[in-house]
């Protein structure tokens, strides 16, 4: 994702948004397109920020996996717990774990699943249907189902075992074959099955490994995701930046009755036109992000407004669905569609091992991942082009109407409003009746 100096200027002058300077991890890092169209390695995300008042800094690591979610360790304090369901007694992956979760509870300073019920008005202890719910990263991550089970355990779900099978693993040539193991990216597949799980505690949940954090790999992931049954996939690592030959992937994020899910990107408002890939193809949900806080004095019991690094636009080079106005964009593709929380200021809790364990985490893919689980929780993917339902479906949405990701000619483009609006897109779930 291209940020002009010009842009970065303008806004830290203004107060309007941090200072965020991209800064490449190699020569590899920028997306291009060899032969076949697709993009090799991922645009730059070792990210430098520094907040125009306080002038402190903090870095990112150089990982490509870190470089959408942030992570905090939980400070010590009372944790939460929940009533546990039946299974715990039952053999399965992580069960001692999952056992210890359950009577400690969750950690605080994140948002737990009860939390996040509550906020989006999910009746998610009625429905489900076991539906599936695919999460797709890059590489193996072997501790996934174990680190699920502390979670759902700690959030008092029912874990996943052999009474209650509801978690599966595989690549994306399907079978037994799996893709080199690589702990980075347990973060990604951390939120992802925990955020689903949050939103539909009785879906399936089908992991799969693409061999490579490539556009190419991730969109065979999703294609082996609907071989294998899902109606709902969450494409949690993305921010590839659109290229000129990107339509040549687009077939694999494009399956009528199934919603695809990916976030908006987390660098702002993007006057340049290139978006995130997949989330920029009209074929998949693009899920912005928001800061999400509690508030009693309002009729829904939380205040939510667009998260400032979400990500928002005009597409250079898809065009405009039907379901989209023809407006600042004109015949191009706005993102985003819809949105959920995502920023640092209101992090959800999430169990990773590879990162310690219990972890506060932020980042877009957060976002993605808990509407694909809304998804997966209305079952409804049949009947309408998933991004195309929440246009028609505004009023089981919340509206976001304040807040901005930056400085745009259009506003709409980059603050919200009444109706659609860059940032949020539509809205957040309230309830499933958009989805």
């Amino acid at each position: 994702m291209r940020i002009t100096r010009r842009k970065l200027a303008t806004l830290a002058a203004t107060g309007a948004l941090a200072v965020t300077a991209v800064v490449p991890v190699s020569a590899s890092a920028a997306p291009s397109a060899p032969s076949g169209g697709a993009p090799q390695g991922r645009p730059a995300c070792a990210v430098a920020e520094t907040k125009a008042k306080a002038n402190t800094k903090t870095t990112t690591t150089t990982k490509a996996a870190d470089c959408m979610l942030r992570f905090a360790t939980p400070k010590a304090g009372k944790a939460r717990r929940f009533t546990a369901k039946a299974g715990l007694a039952q053999a399965g992956p992580g069960r001692t774990a999952a056992l210890k979760a359950a009577a400690e509870g969750v950690p605080p300073g994140g948002l737990t699943a009860a939390d996040l019920q509550d906020a989006y008005k999910l009746p998610s202890d009625l429905l489900g249907g076991r539906s599936t719910i695919a999460v797709v990263v890059p590489f193996d991550v072997t501790a996934a189902e174990q680190d699920l089970n502390t979670y759902r355990a700690a959030n008092g779900m029912h874990v996943c075992d052999a009474e209650f099978p509801c978690f599966r693993k595989t690549g994306q040539r399907g079978g037994g074959t799996l893709p080199p193991s690589d702990p980075a990216w347990g973060l990604h597949a951390a939120v992802g099955l925990d955020m689903a799980s949050a939103a539909c505690p009785n879906c399936d949940l089908l992991l799969v490994e693409a061999d490579a954090a490539t556009l190419a790999d991730q969109g065979a992931a999703v294609d082996q995701a609907v071989a294998q049954g899902a109606r709902t996939v969450v494409v949690m690592d993305g921010w590839f930046a659109e290229y000129e030959g990107q339509g040549a992937q687009a077939s694999h994020f494009d399956h009528p009755g199934v919603a695809v899910v990916a976030a908006s990107g987390g660098s702002g408002f993007n006057g340049d036109g290139h978006q995130a890939l997949p989330a920029a193809y009209p074929t998949v949900v693009a899920v912005g992000g928001t800061d999400l806080y509690r508030d009693a004095s309002s009729g829904r019991g939380w205040t939510e407004t667009p998260w400032r690094k979400t990500s928002s636009g005009c597409s250079l080079y898809e065009k405009r669905p039907s379901w989209q106005k023809k407006g600042a964009c004109g015949d191009h593709r706005t993102v985003a569609d819809a949105a959920a929380v995502a920023s640092e200021y209101t992090p959800a809790s999430a169990y990773d091992s590879g990162n310690g364990g219990w972890v506060n985490v932020s980042g877009p893919p957060l976002a993605a991942a808990l509407v694909a689980g809304v998804y997966g929780l209305a079952g409804n993917t049949s009947s309408t082009p998933a991004p195309q339902r929440l246009y028609s479906h505004a009023r089981s949405l919340f509206d976001l109407t304040s807040g901005a990701n930056g400085l745009c000619a259009a506003a709409y483009l980059c603050t919200a409003g009444a109706g659609y609006d860059g940032p949020s897109g539509m809205g957040a779930p309230n309830g499933i009746g958009a989805f």
